[in-house]
């Protein structure tokens, strides 16, 4: 989750995190280790009685992943970054809708439908790749993460629905009008309904409203999940980045159930 963090010299603490998880979560400020702020960090965590670290770091330097493992960072995840010029609007094809649905705005009733989904939806993610993150609350995390954008933190939520109303998948979408920025954030398509192309659909709707807005696109998805990697390649997203997320825990507090 994105949250506001309080800064200091090597780290931060997350307080949206570190409330959910009911323990203390960091992050390390930057992208790159050595010894020295190896040591550093530590000795900040312990003065904050942090329980985890997360690190997200580049990937393409060897003594950044070196450093993390000796000092006792677990890679739990690839973060790969695509992009999509706006320049390239103009090439969309028109939104083809499969039989018996519809794709529209979200509504509030959608949420309980919704959160159903977003608990089975994001299993490839880091939350459920690290075992000190009970998988009840890794669930809750992604139900109350698309509650948080259908009820405003996401500036157009599009929900792909059945003709009777049922909800069968989401795609939420941030944009930054005075930089003409968007980004598409959580994507979830019922487990029932997978395979179908309803990702498809909702990808090139969210393409074009991001178009209507003159925003260049990016999206984020982890390098275990080729389906979606897949499915953004064939949509006209290119790769502009790939980092490491490494999580450390300290023999304190853990995440509770």
């Amino acid at each position: 989750m994105t949250s506001q963090a309080h800064a200091t010299a090597v780290c931060e603490v997350l307080p949206w995190d570190s409330e959910f998880f009911q323990c203390v979560i960091g992050r390390v400020c930057g992208n790159t280790l050595e010894e020295e702020q190896a040591l550093e960090i530590d000795q900040w965590s312990v003065q904050n009685q942090v329980a985890g670290l997360y690190l997200l770091a580049r990937s393409d330097c060897s003594r950044t992943v070196q450093i993390a493992r000796k000092h006792g960072f677990d890679l739990v995840d690839v973060r790969v970054t695509f992009e999509r010029s706006k320049r390239n609007s103009g090439d969309l094809p028109e939104l083809v809708l499969l039989p018996d649905t519809v794709i529209r705005p979200a509504r509030i009733e959608d949420i309980p439908a919704l959160q159903a989904i977003a608990r089975t939806a994001h299993t490839d993610t880091r939350f459920f790749s690290d075992p000190h993150f009970p998988q009840t609350r890794s669930e809750a995390l992604y139900a109350t993460w698309i509650e948080l954008e259908c009820k405003g933190r996401a500036q157009q939520v599009l929900v792909a629905a059945s003709h009777a109303g049922q909800a069968l998948g989401y795609l939420s979408c941030h944009l930054n009008q005075s930089e003409q920025q968007g980004q598409i954030g959580l994507v979830g398509i019922d487990s029932n309904f997978r395979g179908k192309g309803l990702g498809k659909s909702l990808v090139l709707a969210a393409l074009h409203w991001f178009a209507r807005h003159g925003a260049d696109v990016t999206v984020v998805t982890q390098g275990k999940n080729i389906t979606a990697q897949r499915l953004y390649q064939k949509s006209g997203f290119l790769i502009r980045d790939l980092q490491l997320w490494h999580h450390k825990w300290y023999p304190t507090s853990v995440p509770n159930e």
